[in-house]
């Protein structure tokens, strides 16, 4: 996972255009009754962090902050685990090197997703919360009529695959 280590490095930007890239790569995702079935099939720790991200769904973006009701993408998944009595750095660079790297395909709620947004001064590193199913939650910069703020994403989408960098475990496997 040496993208994970490189990408750690690199000077995380946010531009005020940042979330009009971003919003015609949150098309489909999965229904909520699947995402309910697979978040009833894991650890209760597992469920209620990827539960804590998913209900901030909706929420503005905001620099610095984490929570309630404003994140940015290293503050919502800080809030997922502080709310849910767990520990994770609330910095994203911290957020990057807590864990275990491991594969989309192993990846379990409450996992950390990270992936490379695209903005016009540059690439930035952002986090979110692995849900379910390739489903993950992640805070968006920009203003909520622009694309920003707490959105689902489906990671099985061409736009959410083509910025994917990997995948952190945090929590113990069930």
């Amino acid at each position: 996972m040496s993208s994970l280590t490189g990408l750690s490095m690199s000077k995380a930007l946010i531009g005020p255009l940042a979330a009009l890239l971003f919003v015609a790569g949150c098309s489909s995702t999965p229904s909520t009754s699947k995402v309910e079935q697979q978040l009833e099939q894991t650890s209760p720790v597992r469920q209620t962090v990827a539960s804590t991200a998913l209900a901030q769904v909706g929420d503005a973006y905001a620099p610095n902050m984490a929570g309630p009701n404003q994140y940015d993408d290293a503050g919502l998944a800080y809030y997922a685990y502080r709310q849910n009595g767990r520990n994770l750095p609330r910095a994203l660079r911290d957020q990057l090197d807590a864990g275990q790297p491991i594969s989309l395909a192993e990846a379990q709620p409450g996992d950390l997703v990270f992936l490379r947004l695209d903005a016009p001064e540059g690439s930035r590193l952002s986090v979110g919360v692995y849900v379910a199913d390739n489903l993950a939650v992640i805070t968006l910069p920009g203003a909520s009529e622009a694309g920003g703020g707490v959105r689902r994403v489906s990671l099985a989408d061409d736009y959410w695959r083509g910025r994917f960098v990997g995948v952190s475990r945090i929590l113990s496997t069930p």
